[in-house]
C-alpha cells in the first residue's frame, strides 16, 4: 500500500498516463561562416590566432577592470593626485636671482642646481628638446649574456629601437635603466609612463614619480623598478611579440620624451 511504491510499479509497467508527444527536432545549425584573415573561424592557424586574441582581450579587460575597481583612471594619460595642486613653474635664473644678498641660501641653490647655477644648461643649444634619452638598458638577473644595451645617440637610433626587439625568457628577473639628459631648464614632477600593447591592445600600464631635474650636460640615471624585480609572465598565451611605448610627463601633463621599443616573451633566451 506505499504510495511510492505503486507509483515505481506504475512506472514499469507502462501504466503512468498517456504516451507524452516527442518534442520536435530542432532546426538545423547555420553553417559556420568562411574563415577570415586573423578571426577566430575556421580550423588550424586561425582557431589558434582567434584564441590568442580573445585571450589578450580578456587580459586587457581584466586589468582595465581591476584599474576601476582600484579608482584608478584608464585613460592613456599619467594619472593625477587627487588634490595635488601643480606649484608655479620656476626658471633657474629666476630662481638663482632669489634672496641673492642670503649667502648660506645661495651656496644651497649652487649645490641644487650644480652646473646650471654656473651657466651650463644644455651640451647642445641649438637642441630645443628639455629631456633628451641617451641610453635605455634591460638589466637582467640571470641572463647568460648579461645586459642588453641600446645607445640612444641621435633621434635616428631612437627612431630605430623599436625594430629591434629583445628577448624575455618566461619567469625571468628584469629592470628597465633608462639614462637621460635635461637640459635648458628645470624640469619638476617627472613621472614615468610605461604603457605595453600586444597586438594592438594594450594590456599594461605602469607609472612611477621620478622627481624634479635641473639642467647638466651629464645623464641621469632611473631604474624602474626603483628596488625589486620585475618577472616576466608565463604560458603559451603570453609568449609573442610585444610593444611598448615610454613617455616622460611633468605635472603640467606636458610629454617632453616619448619612444617606443619592442621585445618578445619566449621559452628561452634566443
Amino acid at each position: 500500500n506505499d504510495p511510492w511504491l505503486r507509483r515505481d510499479r506504475t512506472k514499469k509497467i507502462g501504466m503512468d498516463g498517456p504516451p507524452k508527444r516527442a518534442p520536435p527536432p530542432a532546426p538545423p545549425r547555420p553553417a559556420p561562416p568562411p574563415p577570415t584573415a586573423g578571426g577566430s573561424s575556421g580550423d588550424g592557424g586561425d582557431q589558434k590566432t582567434g584564441g590568442l586574441m580573445a585571450g589578450v582581450r580578456d587580459m586587457a579587460i581584466s586589468k582595465a577592470a581591476s584599474r576601476a575597481a582600484d579608482g584608478r583612471e584608464d585613460d592613456d594619460g599619467p594619472s593625477m593626485t587627487p588634490g595635488y595642486v601643480v606649484p608655479k613653474k620656476v626658471g633657474v635664473d629666476e630662481l638663482l636671482a632669489k634672496d641673492a644678498d642670503d649667502e648660506s641660501l645661495r651656496k644651497y641653490k649652487e649645490q641644487l642646481l650644480g652646473q646650471a647655477a654656473k651657466g651650463v644648461r644644455a651640451a647642445d643649444p641649438s637642441d630645443p628638446r628639455r629631456v633628451v634619452i641617451t641610453e635605455l638598458r634591460v638589466l637582467f638577473h640571470d641572463r647568460p649574456g648579461g645586459d642588453i644595451v641600446y645607445a640612444l645617440n641621435t633621434p635616428e637610433d631612437i627612431r630605430a629601437l623599436k625594430s629591434k626587439p629583445f628577448v624575455l625568457k618566461e619567469k625571468c628577473l628584469y629592470r628597465i635603466q633608462v639614462s637621460f639628459r635635461v637640459q635648458h631648464e628645470i624640469v619638476s614632477g617627472l613621472k614615468y609612463v610605461n604603457k605595453v600593447f600586444r597586438a594592438g591592445i594594450r594590456v599594461d600600464k605602469d607609472e612611477e614619480m621620478i622627481g624634479s631635474y635641473a639642467p647638466q650636460d651629464s645623464s641621469y640615471t632611473i631604474t624602474i623598478p626603483r628596488r625589486e624585480w620585475e618577472e616576466a609572465p608565463s604560458g603559451w598565451l603570453a609568449r609573442g611579440g610585444y610593444t611598448a611605448e615610454s613617455s616622460f610627463v611633468d605635472d603640467d601633463g606636458v610629454t617632453h620624451l616619448k619612444y617606443e621599443y619592442a621585445f618578445e616573451l619566449k621559452t628561452d633566451w634566443k
